[in-house]
């Protein structure tokens, strides 16, 4: 679930304008946009104190097989892991997207987008390896707009909703317990 989202900056709004000056500003080269795949290093948001940031992060933890990445936490159950409670606890980090792909059980692939707007949110967890941030993405049941194609989808949040998700461990429970948004689905 969720192994390829996109972070296409070729129809930028205002608030993916003002992201990308500020990874160019302090990380030029550290990132790509576009397709992003497992390994790949892309735009996020942390909190640091009271602030919002923004860094390059990973897609993957390190997985338990050599070169195996986990990739994705279940949204329900990642207090109770081990290799997710800390995270959820004390490191969530944001990843904004202009779309996830996801494939059908006929192997048709589907490109998803929230509503009209160009880019959103998707929530994960993250820690530090080796001095790099590293992140996976939470998963829900997926909703109606979703569930003809996969039974999970990504935990997806509101503007108004990334900082108490990334501030608030009460706040981002109940995020991550809402319902999902509705999704515009488009076969690729």
């Amino acid at each position: 679930m969720c192994g390829r989202y996109n972070f296409s900056t070729d129809n930028p709004d205002e608030k993916m304008t003002a992201l990308i000056s500020v990874m160019e500003r302090k990380y030029p080269g550290e990132y790509q946009t576009g397709d992003i795949f497992p390994g790949d290093t892309a735009p996020a948001m942390i909190a640091q104190g009271d602030k919002i940031v923004a860094v390059p992060a990973a897609f993957g933890f390190p997985g338990f097989q050599d070169g195996k990445l986990l990739i994705n936490a279940r949204g329900e159950t990642a207090a109770e892991k081990k290799t997710f409670s800390e995270s959820l606890k004390e490191r969530r980090i944001i990843l904004p997207a202009t779309g996830f792909y996801e494939w059908s059980s006929d192997k048709t692939k589907y490109l998803f987008s929230v509503g009209s707007s160009t880019l959103f949110y998707l929530c994960g967890l993250y820690k530090v390896v080796d001095g790099k941030y590293r992140f996976v993405i939470l998963t829900r049941a997926a909703n109606e707009s979703m569930i003809e194609v996969h039974e999970r989808m990504p935990v997806i949040v509101d503007e108004h909703e990334v900082r108490p998700y990334l501030t608030d461990p009460a706040a981002a429970a109940e995020i991550i317990a809402n319902a999902a948004p509705l999704l515009n689905k488009q076969k690729k």
